[in-house]
């Protein structure tokens, strides 16, 4: 009963309510996010199949993040609202066990399909040439092995959980007795994982990169490498965003973790919900391709105001005067015409003098046949 007592103190801190709140708004917020996503820029979709469905499972992740956390931040409210009886607010791990089970697979599935992404991308610079030939057997491999390798893990880190052990919300991970140290465990593993991928990714990239800018090979090959450029520095940022959402929530949860019986009653949970942030990711994902989107249309914009800014427009051509067209050959080229005295560039006006000269002379050949 007193633990019923202390653990229900929590649905009247303002600290831990406003964490739930924020959790939730911004998991809501995901929804109409990538709904405009989809509609004003459904580019980000048009790929190859291997590399579309691996997007699609990444989306899918964020997309069960999110409704799992609106859910929670609801039947958190619920529960502080139509109950007054202090054990009757909290949730029993058997109520929460699936819904935490999907949760979890949900994130470790963001890891596993940026690890996929990862793989897709390196076949394709691999297999350049033939890439947009290829099936879509690699795609659906990878997806399948994403699948698996996430539920296993998930299995693994909450086989010992205590059915009985009481929660305030089903996304009760840190501060879970019986399975807290799995939990984070699977973490650590994750963050490593996506940190290498993350370090693949740029160099993969910087790779792509460096061929793009050589503009060798045939057109195929010169359209799959601006292909592999544009989809890995889209994904980079998103690796980027969960390293540093994992490192801020295990690093500092583990050093409180440590001195967890010398804090205060509940503070140690109220630290964690405020630290929580993978319901934040999805969100932060769409935030990202929103930023990256924007970026690159501007940079499309200033090259094409800088290419256009070396050429005369389409509609001045024939209003400027024919002696001006040497002018600005000269500037274009850096061409100094006076330089040792001599017309250092190809002249219309020399060109008329030879083809003038050549008729005359082909005339009096004429004339003397």
């Amino acid at each position: 009963m007193e633990n019923c007592v202390n653990n229900s103190l929590l649905y009247h801190n303002p600290l831990y309510l406003s964490a739930i709140i924020i959790q939730g708004v911004s998991s809501f917020l995901f929804f109409p996010s990538i709904l405009v996503l989809l509609w004003k820029h459904p580019e980000v979709t048009s790929s190859h199949f291997n590399l579309k469905i691996l997007l699609y499972l990444n989306g899918f992740s964020c997309f069960g993040l999110a409704v799992i956390t609106v859910w929670s931040a609801v039947n958190f409210f619920v529960g502080l609202f139509t109950h007054n009886n202090s054990c009757a607010m909290l949730m029993s791990t058997g109520f929460c066990s699936e819904i935490r089970a999907v949760y979890l697979f949900d994130f470790c599935l963001v890891s596993a399909s940026h690890v996929g992404i990862f793989i897709e991308r390196t076949w394709a610079t691999v297999f350049v040439k033939s890439y947009e030939k290829q099936g879509k057997r690699l795609g659906i491999i990878l997806t399948i092995v994403a699948v698996i390798t996430s539920a296993v893990a998930v299995q693994k880190a909450i086989q010992q959980e205590d059915m009985k052990e009481l929660l305030t919300t089903c996304l009760t991970f840190s501060a879970s007795k019986s399975i807290g140290n799995q939990i984070y465990i699977m973490f650590w593993v994750q963050l490593v994982l996506d940190s290498i991928v993350t370090v693949s990714h740029y160099m993969l990239y910087k790779f792509n990169k460096h061929k793009q800018q050589m503009s060798v090979g045939p057109l195929t090959e010169q359209f799959q490498r601006k292909e592999n450029v544009k989809t890995l520095k889209q994904i980079t940022p998103l690796l980027i965003l969960s390293n540093i959402t994992i490192v801020l929530y295990i690093l500092v949860i583990s050093v409180l973790r440590l001195f967890k019986n010398k804090l205060p009653a509940n503070w140690y949970e109220v630290i964690a919900a405020l630290l929580f942030m993978m319901p934040h990711m999805p969100l932060m994902f769409c935030a990202l391709l929103f930023l990256s989107i924007y970026l690159q249309k501007r940079q499309a914009a200033e090259n094409q105001t800088n290419l256009m800014a070396n050429h005369i427009p389409l509609s001045d051509q024939f209003n400027v005067p024919i002696q001006d067209w040497d002018a600005a050959y000269d500037a274009r080229h850096g061409v100094d015409p006076t330089e040792n005295g001599n017309n250092s560039r190809p002249s219309i006006w020399n060109c008329w003098e030879v083809k003038k000269e050549y008729k005359k002379s082909q005339a009096q050949v004429a004339a003397i046949t």
